[in-house]
């Protein structure tokens, strides 16, 4: 039974990552390669679609988040690239919230089995694990903030107990964090501005040990106090 599952989840997620990356081609892919080495040009493209071009570009940034198996660094990029660092955070964290909070109620609505037949049961184990052990919302925002599978979290994200309206203010603020990096990143890029990139790299990769170090004296205690 477990073995029929297995099956059935790796067909449909090569079914479902060819027809993405054909949507990608068609829609994303085809207009990119006809502006290769011209950014003014591609940036003119982008303006000149207006609303629609948002949607589309949207609607893919929504897909590759729901999925859990395709990055979302390419869109960040992308986004930066065409639009500039906060509005493209801006659109992409406005896109994946909705698709975490679309995985969210449906984790919500049919529970652990549905789950099983989209994760492996030892992923899922763990995630309960880390919910049964810690703050559940320190659990979210570490993993919205943090380079952790965010994706996958999302569709587990309803053991935290949390309301709707706070699973998705938490989603938004926490993500928009690791997105702003990427796209800002791809502006800077853009102007030549590989200082801006380095110092902003920095800050952030001392933020996040400083995180983990913060967690890890915290988690030592915890194991003292239930030592004694």
């Amino acid at each position: 039974m477990l073995k029929n599952r297995n099956v059935k989840r790796t067909i449909i997620i090569i079914c479902f990552m060819a027809l993405f990356l054909l949507g990608i081609y068609l829609f994303i892919g085809r207009p990119l390669i006809s502006f290769v080495g011209d950014v003014d040009a591609f940036k003119a493209y982008v303006d000149s679609m207006g609303i629609r071009g948002i949607l589309i570009f949207g609607v893919f940034v929504f897909i590759q988040t729901i999925s859990t198996c395709i990055p979302g660094l390419p869109f960040y990029l992308a986004a930066g690239f065409a639009m500039g660092g906060f509005k493209g955070a801006v659109l992409c964290d406005i896109f994946a919230t909705f698709a975490n909070t679309v995985a969210f109620l449906i984790g919500k609505r049919y529970g652990r089995k549905f789950l099983l037949f989209i994760f492996p049961e030892d992923k899922l184990t763990y995630v309960e694990s880390l919910f049964l052990s810690k703050n559940p919302v320190m659990v979210h925002v570490l993993f919205m903030l943090l380079p952790l599978p965010k994706d996958t979290y999302a569709w587990l994200g309803y053991y935290s107990k949390e309301t709707l309206p706070e699973w998705i203010i938490i989603t938004f603020i926490a993500r928009f964090a690791h997105i702003f990096i990427y796209t800002m990143g791809a502006e800077k890029l853009l102007d030549n501005q590989y200082a801006f990139i380095i110092a902003g790299i920095i800050i952030f990769a001392a933020v996040y040990i400083g995180l983990a170090i913060i967690l890890k004296m915290k988690k030592s205690k915890g194991d003292s106090n239930i030592a004694l």
